[in-house]
């Protein structure tokens, strides 16, 4: 690689990393001041709102950020041409969205205070969806530093000011709309920073180019599609079929899993746009990025699941407490899970990056279903300990096929 592909890409995981160790401290010790104060069963519900909102998101983008972000990242210059469009849609887009959650939750056995918590997290998201096409804006202009500090402004918000209003109120609902505020704040702050990367923001509502934009980003939606799929339905189908409390114990174990994932969530947006351009100008130095990034991902995923299994019982309880001891036996069938969720980070965005959406589109396609009737009839028969033992073996299949399409296509050898 170029010595100056090199220093962009430290520098802007420099900015993710730091962005990724603050936020993960402060989110965990939101979750755990909210183990402690509500035990599982509060864990569960406050699992349930926002999984659930987050899988009826599935109609609030089609495709269209990732596709633009992609396209930018190849020539800046199709900022400005492509954003007034894909505003246009991305307004119109979560705003059906929302309708779609509103309609769906008013059917939902739950509460009715749950009820008015999913619908205020509806709103919100669809400011978060708009939001985020100025995400994508910066990561294809390769700038991560101002998602970094939104993010950790965010996270300062729910530990300090969500916390102490957990703290005092000892209730799920002034806890989530303190957190929702936070979110806003959040929103704001990337449209705002995102803004500097156009000369003016136009948003265009011209369904016939819309059409345009969709017959391009569609297989980007169906990943979008399955990857939400894949990684809410356990949660929400646990909900549904053991309750709370069963949810708030696995919510618990993947919560400590999820600590892990920071390392491709530096990895991936850091590496995608380059990947985007060196596919266009230099494949050979794209093999070797896309090597030494799957070494370094595939080594601490494995060092990863020996650590979380060994010490699974310790940190349970130093996280969570002696309430919480039901979690140990899924983080350990979790920790298998670590090493193929870094593979399948990277493997995902080098097939998007390079144009072979539509292959990863199947395999995310094949997991997702595989994932839902995995998790249907384990949890039927294990509970918690089957949706853990799901997310296993989807995250195993989706590592083999996307590595076997990668030496298929002669553009992955090995790590």
């Amino acid at each position: 690689m170029t010595e100056s592909l090199k220093l962009r890409l430290i520098k802007n995981a420099g900015w993710l990393f730091g962005a990724e160790v603050i936020s993960k401290l402060l989110a965990y010790g939101v979750i755990v001041i909210l183990s402690r104060t509500l035990g599982p069963e509060g864990l569960g519900q406050y699992s349930f709102i926002f999984y659930y909102v987050g899988l009826l998101g599935i109609f609030s983008d089609l495709g269209v950020g990732y596709y633009f972000m992609r396209e930018v990242a190849r020539d800046r210059s199709k900022a400005e041409e492509l954003l007034p469009d894909v505003l246009g849609l991305k307004i119109a887009l979560a705003l059906i969205n929302f309708g779609i959650i509103v309609a769906l939750t008013l059917q939902l056995p739950k509460p009715e205070w749950m009820k008015v918590l999913i619908v205020l997290a509806g709103a919100e998201a669809v400011l978060g969806w708009i939001a985020y096409v100025f995400v994508n804006m910066m990561y294809a202009h390769e700038v991560t530093k101002y998602e970094a500090i939104a993010r950790t402004i965010e996270r300062i918000w729910a530990f300090f000011i969500g916390g102490t209003v957990l703290y005092v109120c000892r209730s799920l609902s002034p806890f989530i709309i303190t957190l929702l505020i936070g979110y806003v704040l959040r929103e704001l702050l990337r449209i705002k920073w995102g803004k500097r990367f156009v000369r003016e923001i136009r948003i265009h509502f011209e369904p016939q180019k819309w059409l345009s934009l969709l017959k391009k980003s569609y297989p980007f939606w169906f990943i979008g599609l399955f990857t939400l799929i894949y990684y809410r339905t356990d949660m929400v189908m646990l909900s549904l079929m053991r309750g709370d409390y069963e949810t708030g114990i696995y919510r618990a174990a993947y919560t400590l899993i999820e600590v892990s994932l920071f390392v491709p969530n530096i990895v991936v947006p850091t590496t995608m746009p380059s990947m985007a351009r060196l596919w266009q100008e230099d494949r050979k130095t794209l093999e070797i990025l896309l090597k030494k990034s799957s070494r370094i991902l595939s080594g601490l995923g494995v060092l990863g699941t020996i650590g979380y299994y060994v010490f699974a019982r310790w940190g349970t309880i130093l996280v969570f407490g002696e309430g919480f001891l039901a979690s140990v036996p899924m983080l350990r069938i979790l920790a298998f899970a670590v090493p193929f969720m870094f593979l399948n980070s990277l493997f995902g965005s080098f097939l998007n990056a390079t144009g072979r959406e539509l292959t990863f589109t199947k395999i995310t396609g094949f997991t997702a279903l595989l994932n839902v009737v995995l998790n249907y009839f384990l949890i039927l028969n294990y509970g918690a300990r089957g949706a853990a033992m799901a997310t296993v073996v989807s995250q195993g299949i989706a590592s083999v096929l996307s590595f076997r399409v990668g030496i298929k296509n002669g553009k992955y050898n090995g790590a």
